[in-house]
């Protein structure tokens, strides 16, 4: 108990000198999504979705991995998007990419794990989004049609409206800081101000969760930075099933699981990383694909069998990518 002060002091100078580390790079990150999110390209890209037809597939995977949204707040807009008449296969495909890469995701996962790393969980993020939008393409004659893929017919109407009647699907943009300035003021300056505080604070505490947990279990759980390493370096299989099914409870947004792995493998700033390549991308891209609140509402706007389509894709799209890139001749 005498040691419980100098404990939490251990802490929070582990904690404070990571989180200044990889401060630039959030700071970019957020920079270039309060750009993205001002300018509306996101958006403009959006509304171009449903005249594409199969070519929306790849259109619908870049705009995952080039927005700034996040799992929650994609699954309301691809749920706009299948109403307004766009194809289950497409929005499958943003709907599996948008958690897995952002430009502030890019930036961190840069900063935190190396250039390489980031990279990698790119071309992962293109990969399963291709994969799960054509897989789902094929399937549509097999009840995946998307007038066959809700609980029940959702009520007309903009989901951004107050008093749209389905809570779930109901947008809270509204009380932004961001609109309420668009709306008072009409100056872009201000608007990208306060997007950039916004974004500075939604991404600052998925990354202050994944350090505290890690700074945390280091300093309280015997043996665990041995026995955590010793499964994420670890170069058989099993580590791959073990951490893809793992994360699948989880909660676990990109920033969260790569600061989560930062302090583990850079205990101190600029050194060399030691993570295997399986069970990096099992955790970097299984962990953020398969969260619960986006589970929570598959459960109660689809039907089973589309919760149960977007999960084998997830799972079996990371674990097909975690084992090619280990057999893969290259380093990460």
């Amino acid at each position: 108990m005498n040691d419980l002060p100098n404990m939490m002091l251990d802490i929070a100078k582990a904690l404070g000198e990571e989180f200044l580390y990889i401060l630039p790079y959030l700071a970019i990150g957020v920079l270039f999504e309060a750009i993205i999110r001002t300018l509306k390209w996101h958006v403009k890209i959006r509304k171009a979705l449903t005249h594409y037809g199969i070519l929306a597939i790849p259109m619908a995977t870049l705009l995952g991995v080039a927005s700034p949204l996040c799992a929650c707040a994609t699954l309301p807009l691809v749920i706009s998007l299948l109403v307004a008449g766009l194809p289950l296969a497409p929005a499958m495909a943003l709907l599996v990419t948008s958690p897995l890469m952002s430009p502030a995701s890019f930036t961190m996962l840069s900063g935190m794990l190396g250039t390489n790393w980031a990279l990698t969980v790119l071309v992962c993020a293109v990969l399963l989004g291709l994969f799960a939008g054509y897989a789902t393409h094929f399937l549509r004659r097999k009840g995946f049609a998307e007038e066959d893929v809700f609980r029940k017919a959702l009520p007309q109407g903009d989901f951004h409206d107050p008093d749209y009647p389905v809570e779930e699907l109901r947008c809270e943009c509204g009380q932004q800081l961001s609109h309420r300035v668009n709306r008072c003021t009409h100056n872009k300056l201000l608007v990208f101000l306060a997007r950039f505080w916004e974004g500075s604070l939604k991404i600052s505490k998925f990354v202050l969760i994944g350090l505290v947990i890690e700074v945390v279990a280091l300093k309280t759980i015997p043996d665990a930075e041995n026995w955590i390493i010793g499964m994420l370096g670890g170069d058989g299989i099993v580590p791959i099933f073990a951490l893809t099914l793992a994360a699948i409870p989880l909660h676990l947004p990109q920033v969260t699981a790569s600061s989560l792995l930062f302090g583990l493998y850079m205990p101190e700033p600029g050194q060399a990383i030691a993570l295997a390549k399986g069970a990096g991308i099992a955790m970097l891209v299984g962990g953020p694909v398969t969260a619960l609140p986006v589970m929570a509402v598959f459960i109660s706007m689809f039907k089973p069998r589309v919760l149960m389509l977007y999960i084998t894709l997830c799972v079996g799209g990371t674990i097909a990518l975690a084992l090619i890139f280990r057999a893969l001749p290259i380093s990460i």
